[in-house]
C-alpha cells in the first residue's frame, strides 16, 4: 500500500471553468430502437434532452433556431471578419473526397525561417494590462508544473506559433511569486525563447504576484514550434547551509504568463495549426464537445477519437472535456461531430444544412465563441472520411530548439540500444557559484520495459569543479526520487573532464516517464562566514556541459499486468493489444461521456498518439479487446466491479447518499476564503484542476523533499577511488544479504514446519484475509472520489479491463479532471489507485499477482534479457538454480572421474 502526495504545481481554476461544469447536469440514457440492435449498429442514434434519451426528437428539435448567416465562399480562404478582424479559416473538403483523403485543404505556407536576432536581451518592461486588442497565450501545464525551486531551476516549454502569430511583434509576460528567504541582490529570473535570452530580472515578488513584461525581438520567433525556457538562479538572505537551499522556491503563475498577442491572431484557427489551440489560465486546454440533438455511440465514439487527435497531436498535457452547447471564450475549442442536418442545427452552423460529402471546417473565435472545429457529412461515412482526414498527421515544424523541446516534451522516449546528449533533453551547459546545483531531464521508457539489474545506464558527464572544495562536496544522480549513484569531489585542486562515467541501475527505472537528477553539493570553507557580497560576487564553483551523454542498454521487453503505472505512461495495454480496444459506458450521460473522453485524451498524450477506442454501450466479451470501463456507480454492473477486484455492494454502501448528485455538498466559501483558498493554492503549488473545498487553516508548510523538487543545469564528476570503494562496499553488503536471507529463509523454514506439526497452518491465511481487509478499509470510505481498478481476466493484452468510476456522474467528470493534471496523473500505480480530488493526492495498491504478457517478438536476446531480468528480481530462484547447476556439474564430475584413468587396489 502506498499513498503519495502530488507535486503541486497549479493554481485554483478559473471560476468560468467550475461555472461551466455545473451547468452539465442533465443527464441521457441510451434505449436500442425497436426492432435494431444498437451494438451491431453504433450509429443508431438517440436524443439529447433536458432529461432523459427520447427516441423521437423533442418538439423543440423540430424548429431549427435561428442562426447567424455565414459567407459560404470563406470556406477554404482566409479573410477578416466583419467583426474586428479574425481571420476566418474553414478548409473544405469537396464532395468527390473519399474516405482516407485529405484533398481541397490547403493552408499558406509558412514564411522562410529567420535567423535569431544577436542583440542583447532588452530589459523588462513596465506591465500594463491588456486592452482589448490583445490576449494571453498562456503556457500548457507540464510534468514540472511552475514550481521553480532550489538555488537553480528551470522548466522548458514548446509552444506552437501559426504563421501570423510568428509574423507578429508580440511580447512575453511573466508573473510570479517566490519565497520570502530569496536575496533579491542576488538571484534572477531570466526567460529565453529558442536559446535566446529575451529578459531577466531580479527574484523580488515575496508577499504578491509581481508581472514583467519583455519584447521579443525580431527573427526570434518562427511559425511552427517555439522553445519557451524560463530559469531561476536564487540565494539565500540569511543561511548559506545546505539545508536552507531547501527554501528557495519561485511559483511562476500561468494566468499571468505566457504570449501577449493581437486577438485577431489569437482567435485565427488553421486545420494545420491544432498546436496553436490557446489553452486557459491554469495551463488547460478546454474542449467542449458540441453534440447534436440527436446522436449515437457511432458519434460518441467520433468525439472521443477527435480529442485523442487534439491532444496528442497539440502536445496538451491537461486536456479536459465537457459536454453541452457552444462555449464562448478565448480559450480552448468547440468540437462539433455529426451529420450535416443535426450539425446544421446548431446556432451559427446552419451553413453546413446543404454538405455534400466529408467537410472539415476550422472556424475562427468570435466574441462569443470559441473556436471551432466541425466534422460532418452527408452520410455517416462522409462523416468517418472527414474524422480520417481530419487525423492525418502534419510534419512537425519549427525552430531547432522548439522541435527539441517538442521531442523531449514531456520526456525523451527511448527503446534500448541508443546514446543521447543531454542537450537534446533541454539541458544547457552553465557555470553555477552556489552551493547545491541540480540539473534534471525526463526519459521515457517503453511501456513494456522490464525494470531490473540486468544492466547499467551509463552516464558520460562532462564539466568541472573549482579549487577548494570542502571534503563533503559530491555528486549525486538520483532517479525518479532515489540516490542511484554518488561520487566524491576530492581532488583539492579543481579538476575539468570531458567523459567521467556513472553507472546508474537499470532497476531504479520504471516502465513510462522517469525524472533523473544530477546533483552536486558545493560547500565551503567561505560558507561558515555566510557573507552576503560572496552570494552577490558569485565565484564559480562548477562547470557543467551539455555535451554529457546517456547510454541506454539494451532493454528487456515485456508487458506486465496489472499496472496503471505502465497503462497511465504508455497507453498499454490499449496499445500493444491484437483487437481494437473498447471503451464501454454502461449507461452515459453528458458527464461521464465527458470523464470518458478526457481519461481518453490523457491516455492519448502520454502514449503520443490516439488510440482507436470502439465505445460500446454493451458489456464487451472477455478477450475481444482492452477494455475501458468509465460509470459511476450507481451505473455499473456488479459482474464488471467484481471482474476487476470491487466489492459492488460495500463501495456503494461507503458512498451512500453521494450517489445521487444532488447529494454532493457545494462550496459555500466567502470572497475572502476564496482568495485565501487561490493564494494557498498558488504558494502550496497544489494542482489548480482538483478542488480545495475549504480553506484550511495556517499550518506549517511540510517539509521538502529534494527528489522532488525540479532540477536545473549542474556539472558532476567521479572519482575512481571512490567508485572503488563503492563497489566494495556493495559486494560486502552483498555478502551481507545473502547471509541474512539465508538465515530468514531457514528461520521462515522452521516456522512453517512448527506450525504444520501443530495443524496451524491456517495462520497464514488469516494473515492474507487481515491484510485485505486493511486494503478494504481504505478503497471503500465515504471521501474517495474517484476509484481506477485494472484486474486481467485473462492471459493476454486483449483480456486487460480497466475500470474508473465514481460516487455519481458528476464527481466522475470532476475527478477525470482533477486526474488528468501531469503531476496527479504520474502517481496512478499499482493494481488500484484512489483519488482524493481536493488536494490531488493518490494512494495506490500493489498487484497481487503480476501476470506477463508477450508484446515484442520473443528473440533470443530478448528472452535472455527477460531471463535475466527475472532471475535479479527473484534471489531465491536464482540461488536454487545455481545450486541445481552446481549439482549436476558435481555429479557429471563425478562420474567422469569415476570412469577416467587406472583403477588400483
Amino acid at each position: 500500500m502506498r499513498t503519495n502526495t502530488p507535486n503541486r504545481n497549479m493554481p485554483p481554476p478559473a471560476p468560468t471553468r467550475a461555472a461551466a461544469a455545473l451547468t452539465l447536469l442533465f443527464t441521457m440514457a441510451a434505449t436500442p430502437a425497436s426492432g435494431q440492435s444498437m451494438a451491431a449498429n453504433p450509429d443508431i442514434g438517440f436524443f439529447l434532452g433536458a432529461g432523459r434519451i427520447a427516441l423521437t426528437p423533442p418538439p423543440a428539435l423540430g424548429e431549427k433556431p435561428a442562426s447567424t448567416s455565414v459567407d459560404r465562399n470563406a470556406v477554404g480562404s482566409i479573410r477578416p471578419a466583419p467583426w474586428g478582424g479574425a481571420a476566418v479559416v474553414a478548409p473544405n473538403l469537396p464532395a468527390s473526397v473519399s474516405t482516407g483523403t485529405a484533398q481541397g485543404v490547403t493552408n499558406a505556407a509558412p514564411p522562410p525561417a529567420r535567423s535569431p536576432s544577436p542583440a542583447a536581451a532588452p530589459a523588462p518592461l513596465p506591465t500594463t494590462e491588456p486592452d482589448a486588442d490583445f490576449v494571453l497565450r498562456h503556457l500548457p501545464n507540464n510534468i514540472q508544473g511552475f514550481r521553480l525551486g532550489g538555488e537553480t531551476g528551470a522548466s522548458e516549454w514548446p509552444i506552437y506559433l501559426s504563421a501570423a502569430q510568428a509574423r507578429s511583434r508580440l511580447r512575453f509576460r511573466l508573473g510570479y511569486i517566490s519565497a520570502v528567504s530569496v536575496m533579491p541582490e542576488a538571484s534572477k529570473i531570466t526567460v529565453s525563447i529558442n536559446d535566446v535570452e529575451i529578459g531577466a530580472t531580479r527574484v523580488a515578488a515575496f508577499d504578491k504576484v509581481e508581472s514583467v513584461d519583455f519584447d521579443i525581438p525580431a527573427g526570434v520567433l518562427e511559425p511552427g514550434f517555439n522553445a519557451v525556457r524560463i530559469a531561476v538562479d536564487e540565494r539565500h538572505r540569511v543561511d548559506c547551509s545546505l539545508e536552507a537551499t531547501y527554501e528557495l522556491w519561485t511559483q511562476i503563475d500561468p494566468s499571468q504568463t505566457g504570449f501577449l498577442m493581437p486577438v485577431r491572431d489569437s482567435r485565427a484557427l488553421d486545420l494545420a495549426d491544432l498546436a496553436a489551440l490557446p489553452p486557459d489560465a491554469q495551463g488547460v486546454l478546454p474542449v467542449r464537445a458540441v453534440l447534436p440533438g440527436r446522436t449515437s455511440p457511432g458519434n460518441i465514439e467520433r468525439v472521443i477519437r477527435a480529442v485523442q487527435i487534439i491532444a496528442s497531436g497539440g502536445h496538451f498535457e491537461q486536456p479536459m472535456v465537457d459536454v453541452g452547447p457552444m462555449a464562448g471564450g478565448e480559450y480552448g475549442v468547440n468540437l462539433v461531430i455529426g451529420l450535416a442536418a443535426d450539425v446544421a442545427a446548431t446556432p451559427d452552423l446552419a451553413e453546413f444544412a446543404n454538405v455534400e460529402g466529408p467537410r472539415l471546417a476550422a472556424l475562427p473565435a468570435t466574441p462569443t465563441r470559441r473556436a471551432t472545429i466541425v466534422i460532418t457529412g452527408r452520410t455517416q461515412d462522409d462523416v468517418n472520411g472527414a474524422l480520417v482526414a481530419f487525423g492525418k498527421a502534419a510534419q512537425p515544424h519549427g525552430s531547432l530548439a522548439g522541435l527539441r523541446a517538442s521531442q523531449a516534451f514531456p520526456g525523451y522516449r527511448v527503446s534500448g540500444g541508443q546514446t543521447v546528449r543531454l542537450s537534446d533533453l533541454g539541458l544547457h551547459s552553465v557555470e553555477f557559484s552556489g552551493r547545491y546545483f541540480r540539473a534534471g531531464f525526463n526519459v521515457v521508457m517503453p511501456a513494456d520495459f522490464y525494470a531490473a539489474d540486468y544492466a547499467k545506464v551509463l552516464l558520460d558527464l562532462a564539466g568541472g569543479y573549482a579549487p577548494g572544495l570542502s571534503s563533503s562536496a559530491k555528486i549525486i544522480v538520483a532517479i525518479n526520487g532515489r540516490n542511484a549513484v554518488s561520487a566524491p569531489m576530492s581532488n583539492s585542486h579543481g579538476e575539468v573532464f570531458t567523459d567521467k562515467t556513472l553507472p546508474l541501475p537499470l532497476g531504479f527505472f520504471r516502465p513510462g516517464l522517469n525524472r533523473i537528477e544530477i546533483q552536486a553539493q558545493l560547500s565551503n570553507a567561505a560558507d561558515a562566514a555566510c557573507d552576503p557580497l560572496s552570494a552577490i560576487a558569485g565565484n564559480k564553483r562548477f562547470l557543467f556541459l551539455d555535451t554529457t551523454t546517456l547510454r541506454i542498454p539494451r532493454l528487456a521487453r515485456i508487458g506486465r499486468v496489472p499496472d496503471l503505472a505502465v497503462t497511465a505512461s504508455g497507453g498499454f495495454p490499449f496499445i500493444g493489444g491484437t483487437k481494437q480496444p473498447k471503451l464501454y459506458a454502461p449507461s452515459p450521460d453528458t458527464n461521464s461521456i465527458a470523464a470518458a473522453a478526457t481519461f481518453a485524451a490523457r491516455l492519448a498524450a502520454s502514449a503520443g498518439r490516439p488510440i482507436d477506442f470502439r465505445f460500446t454501450l454493451t458489456p464487451p466479451p472477455v478477450g475481444s479487446g482492452a477494455t475501458l470501463v468509465v460509470a459511476a456507480a450507481g451505473q455499473l454492473d456488479p459482474a464488471t466491479a467484481r471482474a476487476v477486484g470491487l466489492d459492488p455492494d460495500r463501495m456503494r454502501a461507503a458512498w451512500g447518499d453521494r450517489l445521487a448528485a444532488s447529494n454532493e455538498p457545494r462550496d459555500q466559501l466567502s470572497p475572502a476564503d476564496i482568495r485565501a483558498r487561490d493564494r494557498l493554492v498558488l504558494q502550496k503549488n497544489l494542482p489548480a484542476a482538483c478542488h480545495l473545498r475549504r480553506a484550511p487553516a495556517a499550518v506549517a508548510a511540510p517539509p521538502i523533499d529534494l527528489a522532488s523538487l525540479p532540477a536545473s543545469p549542474s556539472a558532476v564528476r567521479k572519482a575512481d577511488d571512490r567508485a572503488l570503494f563503492e563497489q566494495w562496499s556493495e559486494r560486502l553488503a552483498g555478502q551481507g544479504r545473502w547471509r541474512k536471507w539465508i538465515g530468514e529463509a531457514g528461520a521462515r523454514l522452521g516456522a512453517l514446519a512448527q506450525d504444520l506439526w501443530r495443524g496451524t497452518i491456517d495462520e497464514a491465511q488469516t494473515l492474507v484475509a487481515d491484510g485485505d481487509e486493511q486494503a478494504a478499509k481504505m478503497i471503500y470510505r465515504r471521501d474517495n472520489s474517484l476509484l481506477i481498478a485494472q484486474s486481467a481476466r485473462g492471459a493476454t493484452a486483449d483480456d486487460v479491463w480497466t475500470l474508473v468510476t465514481s460516487p455519481n456522474s458528476s464527481v466522475l467528470a470532476q475527478s477525470a479532471e482533477c486526474v488528468s493534471d501531469p503531476r496527479v496523473w504520474r502517481q496512478l500505480d499499482g493494481r488500484l489507485s484512489i483519488l482524493d480530488d481536493s488536494d490531488g493526492a493518490v494512494s495506490s495498491l500493489p498487484p497481487k499477482n503480476v501476470r506477463f504478457v508477450v508484446t515484442q517478438p520473443l528473440s533470443l536476446s530478448n528472452v535472455r534479457l527477460i531471463a535475466a531480468s527475472w532471475l535479479s528480481l527473484n534471489a531465491g530462484a536464482y540461488v536454487s538454480l545455481v545450486l541445481v547447476v552446481a549439482f549436476l556439474l558435481a555429479i557429471a564430475t563425478h562420474g567422469f572421474v569415476r570412469n577416467a584413468g587406472r583403477r588400483t587396489r
